[in-house]
């Protein structure tokens, strides 16, 4: 699903890169997705904030004054792993500039994972779009996405499925998911098989509604 919510940053990000001159990515680095598009695009000077020692230091749930200001401001599958969500979304909102974009992906409803950094299973558009308000950005756009598929093998069978495991759950396995000892892989294999039938009969089409959802998403304008 991580590639399917990358083709919409991208459809959703494309019309508007002749506006954008500056972008700062926040919790991320130069292998994530929507960097290697906007390298791809030209925009090689993209500043990256976090905690993650090479960073611009960013503790996203402590209050902020940036030094410098952005067009495009991007924290992708972040928010999850902060615990104060609204002084969060103020530090995003206080980097982009007047008129510039705020891109937000986080998770629906996901596992839990990143711990000791794991605060929350995920967020409706709605709270986060409610938030925003407060720091003067407007969302454009936003949205969801997910399958039953997907969805019953997060949480049944607590892993996240590669695109050729979600299309065909019986057929790939990834036996080198959890390093255990081989038998140990082989039991889980079979301790699972029961699921992943169960799993082949749920639909594996893509749903943009907030049932099954496993991902949201939101474009903001200040």
């Amino acid at each position: 699903m991580r590639e399917k919510i990358t083709d919409i940053f991208f459809m959703e990000i494309s019309p508007l890169l002749n506006k954008i001159n500056s972008i700062a990515i926040v919790g991320g680095n130069k292998l994530d997705p929507e960097s290697q598009i906007l390298e791809r695009a030209g925009f090689k000077n993209i500043d990256y904030y976090g905690i993650d020692p090479g960073l611009i230091k960013l503790d996203l749930n402590l209050a902020f004054t940036p030094n410098k200001k952005y067009d495009l401001v991007i924290c992708s599958q972040v928010l999850e792993h902060i615990y104060d969500v609204k002084q969060g979304l103020e530090n995003l909102a206080n980097l982009t500039s007047t008129g510039g974009y705020l891109w937000i992906g986080c998770p629906a409803s996901n596992r839990p994972h990143g711990s000791p950094f794991y605060f929350s299973a995920g967020y409706h558009t709605d709270l986060i779009t409610n938030l925003l308000i407060y720091f003067s950005v407007n969302v454009v756009k936003s949205g969801f996405l997910g399958s039953k598929r997907l969805y019953f093998m997060t949480h049944a069978l607590r892993i996240w499925p590669s695109t050729k495991e979600l299309e065909h759950p019986i057929l790939f396995y990834n036996f080198a998911r959890r390093d255990e000892l081989v038998i140990t892989k082989f039991i889980r294999f079979f301790y699972d098989l029961p699921g992943r039938f169960y799993s082949c009969a749920l639909s594996n089409k893509t749903t943009t509604t907030i049932d099954f959802a496993t991902e949201s998403w939101v474009l903001g304008k200040k």
